[in-house]
């Protein structure tokens, strides 16, 4: 019998703790990537794979080590971007590269990829695990591709490459919180429903933080859907159209992920609703 969300909360909470345990055992020796991991984050992809896991009754083993894999590539990609950005803070103090130098931000993202990699393998000799690690390396590297194609961005691109890009720097791990659990579990035939609606999702994600950073966005010269619409339009409609687009696709994304076996996508389809009622709440200028 699935569990309910009454009693998988405790569970949740405390395998979320062991994946905390276990991506800080994994870079225990190199200060750049302790002093990361130990500044917070909301570990939102975690708590989505552990949900995802729990509901899919796996193994607390595999949980635990699918959501450290996908939090800890997380965390890597963020220690990149600071530095790629020039981003001088990180969750209200300095960025690793700030702190440590540039050289030694590279070798902490390196090492949290490579720690990741090291949390599936901990799975043991499972028949998924072949699988797994073949999509946790096309997630990566579709995520350094769209961060390449962020980095390259012109000012007159199109919405539809606009939304390339946000799906694949975001998008991909994002997806695996859902795909990697669905694959140890033998549910392959949903891994397309899945990655068609997450990346629906991380496109919403973005435009979410376009809403709220255009002004800044537009100050640094970063790419972000408001301003690129507002070169052909008022930036009040701009606003407008960029909400307009993310309510679309939410709604879609809900309809899609509840199809899923086990009711596993139960903790996506809430925070789909969650931010269509953000995204409802209306864009200010």
């Amino acid at each position: 019998m699935i569990q309910t969300d009454v009693y998988k909360k405790p569970q949740s909470s405390l395998l979320l703790q062991q994946c905390e345990d276990e991506m800080l055992r994994k870079i225990q020796e190199n200060e750049p990537s302790r002093f990361h991991l130990e500044s917070g984050g909301n570990r939102t992809r975690a708590k989505l794979c552990i949900d995802a896991g729990l509901a899919l009754q796996l193994p607390s083993k595999a949980i635990i080590s699918l959501a450290s894999c996908i939090e800890l590539l997380h965390n890597a990609s963020l220690v990149h971007d600071d530095l790629q950005d020039a981003d001088d803070t990180r969750r209200g103090r300095e960025s690793v590269w700030k702190k440590f130098g540039k050289a030694q931000a590279i070798c902490s993202g390196d090492l949290m990829i490579s720690a990741a990699f090291g949390a599936i393998a901990d799975i043991g000799l499972h028949e998924s695990l072949p699988t797994l690690l073949t999509h946790t390396h096309q997630a990566v590297a579709k995520t350094i591709q769209g961060q390449s194609r962020d980095l390259d961005a012109q000012a007159n691109m199109t919405m539809q490459e606009y939304e390339d890009i946000a799906a694949m720097k975001s998008g991909p791990l994002i997806q695996l919180t859902m795909v990697l659990p669905l694959i140890h579990a033998g549910y392959f035939q949903h891994i397309n429903t899945v990655d068609i609606a997450l990346k629906k999702f991380s496109i919403v994600y973005q435009i979410v933080d376009d809403l709220a950073d255009w002004e800044h966005d537009l100050q640094a010269k970063k790419l972000n859907l408001v301003n690129l619409l507002a070169t052909q339009t008022s930036t009040q409609e701009a606003l407008l159209m960029a909400q307009k687009r993310a309510s679309h696709l939410l709604k879609e994304v809900v309809e899609e992920l509840k199809i899923l076996p086990a009711n596993c996508a139960s903790s996506f389809v809430d925070a789909a609703n969650n931010l269509l009622i953000k995204v409802k709440s209306g864009p200010h200028e």
